[in-house]
């Protein structure tokens, strides 16, 4: 099926819509370095222009050093010092999902100490959540010549912009999560190792209704800290029960109903670990709107240790995130991409440190006699 060109009175000419579309696709890594154009006519018929259309297209490509022509060969994909920015090279993108809480700050803050260092200059990107949005603007960002991108991807699912840019070797990291069946670098937590952890630390304080919250999300983020939970019941020698873990939804507000449901009932767990600080924030809520206190009545335990985690009423026991390092350690990977290292992808995955506060009770230790 003909790609639909825009042939209104005002609309680009052609020859410079079809250009584009054809950049992209080089870009974007679809026709990586050295490969071989599809013949004029089969550009012709894809388009549905005519061959002088698709030859001023070409020609357009060529003079911005995007191409190679040979004579009685074909077109090639050949990109030289034309048709780069050696300005706008100087520049790494940063994207991420949203911003709610210290997390990303940091990771930046870490990720941009290490490019200035290197004199590049650092645009961010906040995309709603949004996976089109996400796509929209690393497809900007490549089109206007960007060195590198670090990418903390919406949700884990494989993107085929991505998986073409990793293929053709445009220097990409990615942040927090790696995506289902794309090989990439990639910088993250020990997510299911710190899961497994906290979970043992609220068993350790004589819990035995552990249960888990977290967001109704595909990412592997999540995925293995859900993991981790079960690996630290299955060593105790514990079945899963369904009814002690909760899924909520959680942008851009955590929905506290369900979480209000699951403390409810006799069946309800005496301690909960929080697939993040968000989770916990939303648990304490939850708990005084059922009536129970925090940790007399319940334990609560985070993951990530956010700014806000230390000033909680009480302070939140949590397992922390070494952000400052995450954003560092890509940084650093993405800066030895465009400076032409082609070892195979670095996955660096970072440990965890929990951090004791006053969110969980032992149940071994009366109350009475706790210190205030």
């Amino acid at each position: 099926m003909p790609i639909l060109l825009d042939r209104s009175p005002d609309a680009p000419h052609l020859h410079a819509q079809v250009a584009a579309v054809l950049k992209e696709r080089i870009q974007t890594g679809i026709w990586p370095n050295g490969s071989s154009l599809p013949s004029e006519k089969d550009l012709c018929a894809e388009f549905d222009v005519a061959r002088g259309t698709v030859r001023q297209a070409l020609q357009t490509l060529e003079n911005e050093g995007f191409l190679r022509r040979e004579q009685g060969r074909g077109t090639f994909v050949h990109i030289n010092d034309l048709s780069t920015d050696k300005v706008q090279h100087k520049r790494l993108a940063f994207i991420v999902p949203y911003v709610r809480d210290s997390s990303v700050p940091t990771i930046l803050i870490g990720f941009q100490q290490v490019a200035e260092q290197a004199n590049y200059s650092v645009i961010f990107n906040h995309v709603n959540n949004d996976i089109k949005q996400q796509e929209r603007v690393m497809r900007k960002l490549v089109s206007e010549g960007v060195a590198g991108i670090a990418l903390y991807p919406v949700d884990s699912e494989n993107l085929m912009l991505v998986e073409n840019l990793s293929a053709s070797g445009f220097p990409l990291v990615l942040i927090d999560r790696y995506l289902r069946g794309v090989s990439s670098d990639y910088v993250m937590t020990d997510h299911f190792g710190g899961a497994i952890r906290g979970t043992h630390y609220l068993f350790d304080q004589g819990h035995h209704r552990v249960g888990f919250a977290t967001w109704l999300s595909p990412a592997v983020s999540m995925e293995h800290r859900y993991l981790g939970y079960v690996q630290a019941l299955s060593e105790r020698g514990i079945p899963l029960e369904e009814r002690l873990v909760c899924r909520v939804e959680g942008y851009p507000m955590i929905d506290l109903s369900p979480l209000c449901d699951f403390l409810s009932g006799e069946h309800r767990p005496t301690a909960v670990f929080a697939a993040n600080d968000q989770i916990a924030i939303g648990i304490y809520r939850a708990a005084a709107a059922v009536g129970l206190s925090v940790p007399d009545d319940l334990s609560v335990l985070g993951f990530d240790n956010l700014d806000v985690s230390a000033h909680l009423e009480p302070p939140l026991t949590t397992l922390s995130q070494p952000f400052l390092q995450i954003g560092q350690t890509a940084a650093t990977i993405l800066l030895r991409r465009i400076e032409g290292d082609s070892a195979y992808f670095q996955q660096v995955t970072l440990p965890t440190e929990l951090v004791i506060r006053q969110s969980c009770r032992s149940l071994t230790v009366p109350v009475a006699a706790r210190p205030t």
